[in-house]
């Protein structure tokens, strides 16, 4: 399904992403980590059909110090030692956690995953969930903090050094919704050599030059000076142009070059970001410039329906098989 083509924006007018509540600022940003938003007992979570996720740390040299994370591990996991899993690497939103995704106000999404092994929809996978820390799964221009290069090194190399992940790019696709959306896309399109497909649920797409291209009456908001701290701890003070271009999914679609890559986007109508940072017309741009390129893609506008882990529980059945379809069984 192809985007319906927005008016030309030049600049990025409202900027003060954080106004519709998903991003936080400060006063307000602090409810947003609540244990509805995140699992507060860490204890392994088993499932009926015989799958479990578990709670784990991975000592990082990329981010110098601890990294949790979350791992679903299908049912055979613990019963066929010998056996061999793909793997779906996924990232959330900002201000969620690697937890997130198994907490009820997101759909309790372990139970829609091992549903979909069980009814055999999509191979038996594992899934995994890395923590973000409002990062944009990049690595920091002052070099603090490397996050791309944790996802893509230290994290591939670890799931298969410890949970017999099959190697090849043929065995890993990666996902993600908003900020999380943002680096699926992003990450795949740096290294598809790494990934086979990805998924980007609800992406931050930005229009403009940088995400702070914005007028000056914008910049004077607290909305938008909460959001700007993040993505100057990430991209620079001033944002380095060039390593933001670096991280630019639109960027990145124009070569055309990404190896056969499967690429899955989408967002809904209802989405609380259409009327502030444009995201609907971001990821209609994203659409139009893998078109241009004659990058085979699919792109779904879904109406009426909301952003983020609401997006992604409503259509986890079609963006996990997409995922999947490129792993042998």
């Amino acid at each position: 399904m192809r985007g319906r083509s927005g008016p030309t924006v030049g600049l990025l007018v409202a900027c003060s992403f954080l106004i519709a509540g998903g991003l936080g600022y400060p006063g307000r940003a602090f409810g947003q980590f609540d244990g509805e938003r995140r699992r507060g007992d860490l204890t392994s979570i088993e499932l009926p059909g015989g799958g479990v996720v578990e709670f784990k740390t991975i000592d990082s040299q990329t981010l110098a110090g601890e990294e949790p994370c979350s791992i679903f591990l299908p049912p055979s996991f613990r019963k066929d030692r010998a056996r061999t899993y793909p793997v779906v690497y996924f990232l959330h939103g900002l201000n969620n956690d690697h937890t997130s995704w198994t907490v009820e106000r997101y759909g309790n999404l372990q139970n829609r995953v091992e549903e979909l092994i069980l009814d055999r929809k999509i191979p038996e996978i594992i899934m995994v969930h890395p923590f973000g820390n409002n990062s944009f799964y990049t690595n920091y221009a002052d070099g603090t903090k490397r996050y791309e290069d944790f996802i893509t090194k230290e994290l591939i190399a670890y799931m298969e050094s410890n949970y017999r992940a099959r190697k090849g790019r043929e065995n890993r696709a990666i996902g993600g919704t908003s900020m999380g959306g943002y680096g699926a896309l992003k990450i795949a399109m740096k290294y598809p050599d790494l990934y086979s497909a990805t998924v980007g649920h609800s992406p931050i797409i930005f229009l403009g030059r940088n995400p702070l291209d914005v007028p000056d009456e914008v910049k004077s908001s607290r909305y938008f000076q909460y959001f700007a701290s993040l993505l100057k701890l990430v991209f620079g003070d001033p944002i380095r142009q060039d390593l933001w271009d670096a991280n630019n999914p639109l960027v990145l679609a124009r070569s055309g070059k990404l190896n056969g890559l499967r690429i899955y986007f989408d967002y809904g109508t209802a989405d609380r970001y259409n009327q502030t940072i444009h995201l609907d017309m971001g990821v209609q741009a994203l659409d139009r410039v893998l078109t241009e390129a004659g990058v085979s893609h699919t792109f779904h506008v879904y109406p009426g329906e909301p952003h983020g882990w609401a997006l992604v529980s409503l259509h986890v059945n079609e963006s996990l098989p997409f995922l999947c379809q490129s792993f042998v069984p």
